[in-house]
């Protein structure tokens, strides 16, 4: 263990990093993404030229052009991703790191900041700016593209959450909200799945630093992650069988499903794009499946092989299963800026629910998924 770095004495992950990180530069960062934030969302976002006709579109267009085109879904997780929640965690969280400068510690603290942490995985500005780096690369190729106000104030706000989530640190603002106890015997000790706070209490009780309700482990979580997983895997199928968006390339409307793309944006010669997209849009699905159905089966057959892999496996898909929501938002950012008429447009296809629920459902069930079971099955085998 170095001075600085807590780590597991199981897996060997990492648990708390202390240095690099100050709450007054997360402050600053949060602050910067939440003010981006609004000009982003009201002022004038891209716009496209063809044969001197133009398009421009608000961020806001993206969900209504998916709800005009009969993609509710796709409006209602594009509208929550990366218009309302980004909004919501961080205000939340400017609101708790400017309360804590000021030397302020009001009762409900704790529970804003894990509403905030709870966010952080659903707020994707971040990776909105990644899908709009991919169509705007598309669209430049074939019409006239401008970025306009609005989606430079986005991009700004992209880079500042990612450095906030960066130099965020998390146990720091939770110590400031309330010290941990001291460790020792004595009662049930459970640890806050929340805030990680050790407290002498019962299943049930709420956590007296995030009101979180406490639990040795998270309530049914094989089952849960079963079904999700299960629920990912069907879907997987027809999210690249078919079709996921119709794109007007070269000026000419192109079905093309996930793969398709990565081949478009090779005879594109963007060939970092294509691994990018590559990388986002199928092997970041396939490997969360995958690894997920390894640790459910790793409790059900109470392995004690590969545990620190298959833990470090989890804590990987935990935090790059966000990333692939990047073909949806290329599709949400092409949408709004290229209805000129019935040989220039483009909309979403059959496949664009399927692989967005493939991805929100293997989110929730690595949200759900309790690793430690694997540890406690793996002990409790004769």
């Amino acid at each position: 263990m170095e001075k600085d770095l807590l780590v597991c004495c199981n897996c060997d992950g990492q648990l708390e990093r202390r240095t690099g990180r100050r709450l007054s530069v997360a402050l600053a960062l949060s602050l910067t993404t939440l003010l981006l934030l609004i000009p982003a969302n009201l002022l004038p976002f891209l716009s496209t030229t063809v044969l001197g006709a133009s398009r421009q579109s608000y961020l806001y267009s993206s969900v209504t052009a998916m709800w005009r085109l009969d993609w509710p879904v796709l409006g209602v997780v594009i509208g929550l991703f990366v218009i309302v929640l980004p909004l919501v965690r961080f205000a939340l969280l400017s609101l708790v790191l400017g309360l804590m400068s000021l030397g302020e510690r009001p009762p409900w603290l704790g529970r804003m900041f894990r509403w905030s942490n709870q966010l952080q995985t659903w707020a994707m500005p971040d990776v909105f700016l990644l899908g709009l780096w991919v169509a705007y690369a598309r669209l430049s190729a074939t019409v006239t593209t401008v970025l306009l106000p609005g989606a430079l104030c986005f991009i700004g706000a992209g880079v500042a959450a990612l450095f906030t989530r960066a130099v965020l640190d998390k146990a720091a603002v939770w110590r400031a909200i309330a010290e941990d106890p001291p460790a020792g015997g004595g009662p049930l000790r459970v640890a806050c799945p929340a805030c990680e706070l050790v407290v002498a209490g019962a299943e049930g009780e709420p956590c007296p630093r995030c009101a979180a309700t406490l639990s040795v482990r998270v309530p049914n979580a094989v089952p849960i992650a079963i079904a999700l997983t299960l629920g990912g895997l069907i879907l997987y199928l027809p999210a690249n069988l078919f079709p996921i968006a119709t794109l007007p390339i070269g000026l000419k409307p192109t079905s093309y499903t996930v793969l398709g793309g990565v081949i478009d944006l090779l005879q594109a010669h963007l060939f970092g794009l294509a691994l990018l997209v590559f990388t986002a849009s199928f092997a970041i699905p396939f490997i969360k499946l995958v690894g997920l159905s390894w640790c459910v089966i790793s409790v059900l057959a109470r392995s004690r092989r590969w545990l620190p892999a298959k833990t470090k496996t989890y804590r990987v898909i935990e935090e790059i299963g966000r990333w692939s929501m990047v073909d949806p938002f290329v599709i949400a950012t092409f949408v709004p800026v290229t209805q000129f008429n019935a040989a220039i447009s483009s909309s979403a296809d059959a496949a664009a629910p399927f692989f967005t629920l493939v991805v929100v459902l293997t989110i929730v069930a690595a949200k759900v998924f309790d690793p430690r079971l694997m540890w406690d099955a793996a002990r409790s085998q004769p």
